[in-house]
């Protein structure tokens, strides 16, 4: 379908939908899907979490594209529907509030009674998105207009974010709630020590072991089995480095993640329905222009890019800012992965890092999914 007609499809359906707003608004229901409907994870996630936990008067409903697969969240009181059916789209219509961490459709529409809060699911400023990226066709963008008319409220991590990100790629015009990332909540305030065990326990990890994520992002132009690199010398270099024996986890991206072939040397982690679960518990992370690289400077983890096609993704997608003058040690090959890793000087780090959050402007509260929530309860 051409991104014309799709334009225009997007048009009449915002004009023709807005009839299921019509009735009772539900002041105290609010409407949760994380990427897409695919997941129960991210920022809607932790914010939902902390509303079961202290606002049980709230009715919360979540959406997925797939809602079998998680009736289980019933048990906790949790209403489950199936995104983007006429159902979704009612409940949505005559709800006070709707939580993402992504784009909606441009064919969506919300009423001036509602608000939109769009928590995404990435902080401080790192590969481009939005208008930003080079990819984005013209039609994308106008769609993109469009569906920015709906009232929408972003989650912020840093100054950088809200600048670059907000208010240039996505062309942001509204409110800004600069509390941070509700699931980087525990990565600040550092209080979720039990997920050391847990993650060894469900991936069968000896406790002494030390962990080593992986976890590359998505390019169209790879497949999951050309992001691999020697686990056994990364593994022997981390021994060296660090001590003691690594067990390494690899987390794809989930539009490659069925793809990984099986293998001795890493256990696929791709599967695991929580990332910040997965860098909480992990000793040493390994990206390349990952946003998780934020999330794990807030806990002052080692971190390592591992960035092997580094000229091509500049130049066909590119960055906010310099990766050269990132605080995390970067490779374009193993050899010089694990010449990085052996030469990792901690103190150092640890100052580049500080000075990066400082310069970013980070904004991560340690608070983010209770200041969400106040900022419900003050806008009913």
């Amino acid at each position: 379908m051409s991104d014309y007609l799709q334009t225009i499809i997007a048009c009449l359906l915002r004009h023709l939908l807005k009839i299921l707003s019509v009735g009772r608004q539900h002041a105290k229901r609010v409407v949760f899907f994380s990427y897409f409907g695919s997941q129960y994870s991210c920022n809607p996630k932790y914010i939902c979490e902390y509303m079961l936990e202290h606002a049980p008067d709230y009715e919360i409903v979540w959406a997925f594209v797939q809602p079998e697969k998680f009736l289980f969240l019933e048990e906790k009181g949790i209403k489950v529907t199936k995104y983007l059916s006429l159902p979704f789209l009612r409940i949505c219509l005559t709800s006070r509030y709707i939580i993402t961490n992504s784009e909606i459709p441009a064919w969506f529409p919300l009423t001036g009674k509602q608000t939109l809060i769009n928590t995404w699911h990435g902080g401080g400023a790192y590969k481009k998105v939005g208008a930003a990226y080079q990819k984005e066709t013209s039609g994308k963008q106008r769609r993109a207009a469009i569906a920015r008319k709906n009232p929408c409220i972003y989650l912020s991590s840093s100054k950088a974010f809200t600048e670059m990100t907000l208010k240039e790629s996505f062309q942001h015009t509204g409110k800004v709630l600069s509390f941070g990332m509700p699931r980087n909540d525990m990565l600040v305030r550092q209080d979720r020590d039990d997920l050391y065990m847990k993650i060894k326990d469900f991936y069968h990890i000896p406790a002494e072991n030390h962990i080593l994520l992986y976890a590359p992002t998505y390019r169209d132009s790879k497949k999951a089995s050309e992001y691999l690199f020697d686990c056994p010398k990364v593994k022997q270099a981390l021994s060296r480095r660090f001590g003691g024996s690594w067990s390494v986890l690899y987390r794809m991206h989930y539009f490659v993640m069925n793809q990984l072939p099986e293998s001795d040397d890493y256990i696929d982690a791709s599967g695991y329905p929580d990332m910040q679960e997965l860098l909480y518990a992990s000793d040493v992370l390994i990206t390349d222009y990952s946003s998780s690289l934020w999330d794990f400077s807030l806990k002052k983890g080692p971190c390592f890019l591992f960035a092997t096609d580094l000229d091509h993704y500049d130049l066909s997608r590119g960055f906010y800012t310099d990766i050269h003058t990132w605080p995390f040690p970067l490779s374009e090959n193993t050899e010089e992965l694990t010449a990085a890793i052996e030469h990792f000087d901690e103190s150092q780090y640890l100052a580049d890092i500080q000075k990066h959050l400082d310069g970013l402007g980070n904004q991560e509260s340690g608070k983010s999914a209770e200041k969400v929530f106040e900022y419900l309860q003050s806008n009913q």
